[in-house]
């Protein structure tokens, strides 16, 4: 009988808000870089429906004709500068305090007493990662996650499935025992084509976007428990095997 194994924490913004101080540190690289770009806080919302950062930075790029003499290796280099940026701003002197979101810990701490194993499926940097994990400054212990996925292990970023599929096979789970917990349409996208059953968390910068993907919406993981996960990807499995008999006896 399939039951809860796994649940798996998808892009930066499930664990804790970042994605202003994302947003101030692609400026500060352009800045830093003598660029005359500069991202609104409206911009960057509407570049959240690409997912990974170099990506963003050469669909903003490809998009106007005045920017095509940044070169390939320009955009890299921006990349870099962002990252180091981001990294000083959680770690350095002054380092802004993070906090997880809200529900985040609990849940955390509820899945590692009932032996539930967890992961994280970003597409971001290991140094990204070891900087939230800073910056979050014992308030998760992430050093118990099961198994951390960043851009360098898989080959194409989300929507595609590549880092859901690493994952799992991490995990050593199916896809049909797991919970995936998202925040953005882009990032659901890949955990649903991994098979994976996916909650919807839509941060600060992505509520207002199209999480019609997601199996179930919530504003944040208050009061979310291991129970309730059990209840919804059993639910969630015993109506697609009956949408599946149903198929069947209708080409009999």
């Amino acid at each position: 009988m399939l039951t809860l194994k796994a649940v798996i924490f998808g892009a930066i913004g499930t664990i804790s808000e970042t994605s202003e101080l994302q947003r101030q540190s692609f400026n500060a690289a352009f800045a830093e870089a003598q660029l005359d770009w500069h991202w609104t806080a409206q911009q960057y919302r509407s570049l959240l429906l690409t997912n990974g950062g170099q990506t963003r930075l050469h669909e903003f790029r490809d998009a106007d004709p005045a920017r095509h003499h940044v070169s390939d290796a320009d955009i890299e280099k921006l990349h870099e500068a962002k990252t180091r940026l981001y990294v000083q701003l959680l770690t350095g002197a002054g380092a802004v305090k993070l906090e997880p979101r809200p529900g985040v810990a609990e849940l955390v701490a509820q899945c590692l007493a009932e032996n539930i194993k967890l992961a994280w499926c970003t597409s971001t940097s290991m140094e990204n990662v070891g900087s939230i994990q800073t910056a979050l400054n014992g308030q998760l212990p992430l050093d118990r996650f099961h198994t951390v996925v960043t851009i360098d292990k898989i080959k194409r970023v989300k929507p595609a499935p590549d880092a859901y599929v690493y994952a799992l096979a991490q995990l050593g789970v199916n896809a049909d025992e797991v919970v995936a917990i998202e925040d953005t349409p882009v990032s659901i996208s890949a955990a649903k084509a991994a098979g994976v059953y996916c909650i919807a968390t839509p941060g600060a910068t992505t509520a207002g976007q199209d999480f019609s993907q997601a199996d179930r919406v919530f504003a944040d993981l208050t009061g979310l428990n291991t129970e309730q996960l059990r209840h919804f990807l059993t639910m969630h499995l015993t109506a697609r095997m009956t949408s599946h008999l149903t198929e069947r006896k209708a080409k009999l």
